[in-house]
C-alpha cells in the first residue's frame, strides 16, 4: 500500500502546483514530501520532476505517470466510497462549498444541524463563488448558482432548487419619482448590476409571453449578493434579487417590489460532485437534506402572521 500512498502524494504534488500548496492541503510538512517523491522517483529508476530554483514542471515520463496515477487513485477512492456508502452512520471528512449569502440565509442552518445529527463526520463549510468545478478544490459537493446553461465538463450536477429573481429597492429610492409601469421606465432610476465588471448591463424582464431588454448603466455593480442587497437596502438603487434571500426586507417594508409582474429570469442551484468518483454516505445525506429541505423554502415564508 505504500505505493499507493506515494502515488497519491505524486498525484496531489502534480494538481496542487508544487510541494508546498500540497503540504498545506495534506497538513505534510514539504520536506516529507520531498523526502516521498524522491524515493518514489528512487524506485522508478527515472525522474517525475524537472528541478531548478524556480523550476517545477513535469518530465514527460512523469506526466505518463500522472496519467497512471490519475487512475489508480481515481480506483482506489471509489472501494473507499464503496466501503463507506454499507455503512449506516455517516464519517469521514465532508468539505462544501455554497455562495456567501446563501449559505449566510440557508446553508449554514443545514450545517449545523446535520453537524449535531452526523457527530462522526468532519464538516468544513467553505462559502466562495468563485469554484465550480469541485476537483479543483477537493471538495465534495460544490453548492452553485446558475442563469445559463451549466459547462459541458466531466461533473455530475443536481438540481436542488430553482429561486426567482425580482426587482426590488428601498421605498425612498421611489417615493420622488412617477410610478414604473414599464420597463423601459426604469432608465429614469439609478439600477445596481449584479455580475462582472465587464458585464453588459441589461435587464432582460419578462411578463407571460413577452419579453423586454432594458440597457442600464449601473451606479453600484458587484458580484456578492451581499454586498447588492445591501446597497439596495441603503437605497443606491433598484436591484434584481432572489425574493427568497430578501424575504424579510420585504416583509418589512425596507424593501418593496418594483414592477411586479415583469420577472428577472430566475437562478438555479445545483450540487455539483465529481462524476468519477461515488458520493460518500456523509455527502450523499447532507446532499439529500438541502434537496428535501431548500425547495420549500421562500420568500413569502417570512411574512409576519396577520
Amino acid at each position: 500500500m505504500r505505493g499507493l500512498d506515494d502515488m497519491y502524494v505524486f498525484k496531489t504534488v502534480v494538481d496542487r502546483g508544487g510541494l508546498s500548496a500540497a503540504g498545506r492541503h495534506l497538513h505534510v510538512p514539504k520536506s516529507t514530501l520531498a523526502r516521498r517523491i524522491a524515493e518514489l522517483e528512487g524506485r522508478l529508476r527515472a525522474p517525475l520532476f524537472h528541478r531548478g530554483p524556480r523550476r517545477f514542471v513535469l518530465t514527460t515520463f512523469g506526466r505518463e505517470c500522472y496519467e497512471q496515477c490519475r487512475k489508480v487513485v481515481t480506483e482506489a477512492d471509489k472501494v473507499f466510497a464503496m466501503a463507506d456508502r454499507i455503512r449506516d452512520v455517516p464519517a469521514g471528512s465532508l468539505h462544501v462549498i455554497c455562495p456567501p449569502l446563501l449559505g449566510e440565509i440557508l446553508i449554514e442552518q443545514l450545517a449545523a444541524e446535520f453537524a449535531i445529527a452526523a457527530p462522526e463526520v468532519r464538516l468544513h463549510l467553505e462559502a466562495t463563488t468563485s469554484v465550480f468545478d469541485p476537483r479543483a478544490v477537493s471538495a465534495d459537493l460544490v453548492i452553485y448558482a446558475a442563469f445559463e446553461n451549466l459547462p459541458d465538463t466531466d461533473v455530475v450536477a443536481r438540481r436542488i432548487f430553482t429561486s426567482q429573481f425580482g426587482l426590488v429597492a428601498h421605498p425612498r429610492v421611489l417615493a420622488a419619482a412617477k410610478p414604473i409601469d414599464t420597463p423601459e421606465a426604469l432608465q429614469q432610476f439609478d439600477c445596481l448590476g449584479f455580475g462582472p465588471k465587464s458585464s453588459e448591463w441589461l435587464w432582460r424582464l419578462k411578463h407571460g409571453r413577452e419579453t423586454r431588454t432594458v440597457p442600464f448603466r449601473p451606479r453600484f455593480s458587484t458580484t456578492q449578493l451581499s454586498a447588492l442587497r445591501q446597497a439596495a437596502r441603503q437605497g443606491l438603487g433598484i436591484a434584481a434579487l432572489p425574493l427568497m434571500l430578501c424575504g424579510e426586507d420585504i416583509a418589512s417594508g425596507g424593501l418593496v417590489r418594483v414592477l411586479e409582474h415583469w420577472e428577472p429570469p430566475p437562478v438555479t442551484f445545483f450540487a455539483v460532485y465529481p462524476s468519477g468518483r461515488a458520493l460518500t454516505t456523509a455527502a450523499r445525506r447532507f446532499l439529500d437534506l438541502m434537496v428535501k429541505r431548500l425547495p420549500h423554502v421562500s420568500y413569502t415564508s417570512t411574512r409576519p402572521e396577520t
